[in-house]
Order: C-alpha cells, then structure tokens, then sequence
C-alpha cells in the first residue's frame, strides 16, 4: 500500500532511479523530476500533492530555496554537498557527507512514520 508519496528533484535521473530502488514500493510512491525539467515555472506551477521532497545537491541554490519556500509545509530531505549549511529548521533534513542511502531511507522511514521531520 503505497500511500506515502515522494518527490524527488535531481538533475541526474540516476539518482532518482537508486532511491527509487532503495525504498520500499510498496510503502511509497517516488516520482521524480529532472535536469532541464526543473525551472522556475515548473517550481510555481507544480500541483502534484506531495508528503515529502529529496533535493539533490546539484539544484541551483535560487531554485532550491524557491522550492523550500514553496513546499515549507512539508518535510524537505536535502542530499548532501560540501559547503552546505546544515540548519535543520523548518521540516528540512540535510543528510551529511558522505551520503549513503541507507542513511536516506532511515530518514524518510522516519519522516513518514510520524517521527522526527
């Protein structure tokens, strides 16, 4: 019963595809958008409902804080990047260096849970 849904924004569709596998599709459904997908117009005209979004660390960083101000309501997954600040404020999550997936997956299991944002 796959009633928890993700979204993932990533400009390599790679990444979506190895979260995709790491998760369990029968607890979620994952859609993903990628590379020239994810502009601005998109961000504002994106209807889709959504319990959880996964930024991959490739966005621009004016794009992504429009995406973390459009969908402040809901938890934000934020894949690592050297430099990044970690201020998990707000619902966002930002997974540290080195990424692994299961690491990931905790997170989300966590989040969709009902545990910590």
């Amino acid at each position: 019963m796959n009633n928890y849904i993700i979204h993932i924004f990533s400009f390599k569709r790679e990444i979506c595809s190895l979260i995709k596998k790491t998760l369990d599709q029968d607890k979620y459904q994952i859609s993903c958008t990628h590379n020239e997908e994810i502009t601005e117009s998109f961000i504002d005209n994106f209807r889709m409902h959504i319990d959880c979004l996964v930024l991959d660390k490739d966005i621009d960083d004016r794009l992504k804080n429009r995406i973390k101000e459009k969908f402040s309501n809901i938890p934000i997954i934020c894949l690592p990047s050297l430099g990044s600040e970690f201020d998990e404020s707000n619902g966002i999550k930002y997974m540290s260096e080195p990424f692994k997936l299961s690491e990931l997956k905790k997170a989300i299991d966590d989040i969709s849970s009902g545990g910590k944002k």
